[in-house]
């Protein structure tokens, strides 16, 4: 009987724990983020995302960075440049910065490792977005120590990040 009973007690938790990353992953799925790994496992390797804001009236591009040492500078800039040839300059602001560590073991040995989590936001007109429509063929960020950049050969977030900024004007048209 108790043998039955510690059984019903150890499926009950694996159920909840399976409901739990069933419904972490239905989160991740709705989130209104796209990006990238670049270079993962060079120096200035880094994991960008990037999402659309709405404040007020003013659009904003949210982008973070995770390394294990670059972050954004106090008033970052994001240069754009599409598949047509556009260019586009975004002035930033620093939202937050945030260090975790942690330790892996390998035989005797500890060995640290920290990752860094960088959030800037940009401000971004409509007409701007329009732009960003046709494709982002090179991005550049002001961090530190040295600044992201990354080119594409076939849009990765361009057109991403306009669909969710129509997302966003929808929202507000139907409310």
């Amino acid at each position: 009987m108790v043998k039955i009973t510690e059984k019903r007690m150890t499926m009950k938790i694996i159920k909840k724990i399976l409901l739990m990353i069933c419904l972490c992953w239905g989160l991740m799925a709705n989130a209104q983020t796209v990006g990238y790994t670049y270079k993962a496992l060079a120096v200035e390797g880094c994991n960008m995302k990037y999402s659309v804001v709405k404040q007020d009236t003013m659009y904003s591009i949210v982008a973070t960075v995770s390394s294990d040492r670059m972050t954004f500078l106090n008033d970052p800039t994001m240069k754009i440049k599409t598949f047509t040839g556009e260019y586009l300059e975004l002035k930033g602001i620093v939202i937050g910065n945030r260090s975790q560590s942690a330790g892996l073991i390998s035989g005797n040995i500890v060995i640290p490792v920290t990752e860094i989590t960088s959030t800037a936001q940009f401000k971004i007109t409509p007409q701007q977005f329009e732009v960003l429509n046709k494709g982002v063929a090179k991005i550049r960020l002001s961090m530190t120590p040295m600044n992201h950049e990354r080119t594409f050969q076939k849009d990765k977030i361009g057109k991403k990040l306009y669909q969710f900024y129509l997302k966003e004007k929808k929202k507000d048209e139907d409310f």
